[in-house]
């Protein structure tokens, strides 16, 4: 049977919103590849998309990252 909670009581328990910003970054990251080292690029820019989600959650304030790799270019 279920239990009516009194109104009063709901409010009570209600939570304040918290003021959010959403920040946008376009980043660029060079990095060292060797096409014979056993990742393709895809997976070296997977990994490093992951650090840097790794990354931004150590700081507190941070809720949500969303990220996307937009381009992989070879600067042979």
């Amino acid at each position: 049977m279920p239990v009516k909670v009194p109104k009063s009581l709901c409010t009570m328990m209600e939570t304040i919103p918290v003021p959010k910003l959403t920040v946008s970054f376009a980043v660029e990251i060079e990095v060292e590849y060797n096409s014979f080292g056993g990742k393709t690029a895809d997976e070296i820019s997977e990994s490093l998309q992951d650090e840097l989600h790794d990354l931004l959650f150590e700081l507190d304030q941070v809720t949500g990252v969303y990220t996307s790799c937009t381009a992989i270019n070879s600067n042979d």
